[in-house]
């Protein structure tokens, strides 16, 4: 473990900069604007399993709302990885009654108290477009969500995963968190899937700025910079 840090004290610059330092050289990275865009979307995570809980088969949700949460910055295997610990393992009961109603509004609140005021401190600390950092969260949350899709064949977990997706695009209000449009409301790209002719992957909607690491790897196979016909090259050179 190299740092356990509360997730509410990533709110003042000089926390968020302690992160950012620490994390920054692990993964090469010499720009706090590329370590913030790396740390969203393993923050994205939070938002998934908060989804998963309220839209699962679960009766119960544990609370993570920044200040019941700690960010760890650890090395495993020499990777540098992020897991975030819950303080207050209390359950939270959902009501059966209005179950929809209140699971949307307890999403709504998460991503106007806690996701917002999260990348709005990215945003202020790095000076990077708070929208570049909204772009990671979605991203990340779409990739997981269609992954999903594609490895069940459970009917209530397809359904499941595609209310959530309806909940994201049109269950969030753009005010709340601070945008003129709601950053899920996009999209979606597929392509072929790099090995699998059969088989359909989701081009990421906003590039993780991994070509910024290392030249050399340059974008990824669903990079939304990279264009169709460098896709086929490269499906062509995995298969040679």
């Amino acid at each position: 473990m190299l740092l356990t840090i509360s997730a509410a004290d990533l709110l003042h610059e000089n926390q968020m900069n302690r992160l950012l330092d620490m994390y920054g050289p692990l993964i090469k990275s010499d720009e706090h604007s590329v370590t913030a865009a790396f740390f969203c979307n393993w923050y994205a995570s939070v938002c998934s399993a908060l989804q998963n809980m309220l839209f699962g088969d679960e009766d119960y949700i544990y609370d993570l709302s920044l200040s019941n949460i700690s960010v760890q910055l650890y090395i495993q295997e020499q990777y540098p990885l992020f897991s975030f610990k819950i303080k207050n393992t209390k359950r939270i009961q959902i009501p059966k009654h209005n179950r929809e109603e209140w699971c949307t509004q307890v999403l709504q609140v998460f991503y106007k108290e806690n996701v917002r005021l999260l990348l709005e401190a990215l945003s202020g600390t790095t000076q990077i477009n708070v929208l570049s950092l909204w772009g990671q969260v979605v991203s990340t949350l779409y990739s997981y969500m269609e992954e999903e899709l594609s490895g069940t064949s459970d009917e209530n977990n397809k359904q499941s995963i595609t209310f959530q997706k309806h909940i994201l695009r049109h269950g969030l209000d753009a005010s709340t968190l601070g945008l003129l449009k709601n950053p899920f409301e996009i999209k979606l790209r597929f392509t072929q899937h790099i090995n699998d002719p059969g088989r359909q992957v989701l081009i990421k909607p906003s590039c993780c700025q991994a070509y910024r690491l290392d030249a050399k790897f340059g974008y990824c196979y669903v990079c939304p910079r990279l264009k169709e016909v460098d896709r086929v090259s490269m499906r062509a050179g995995s298969c040679g």
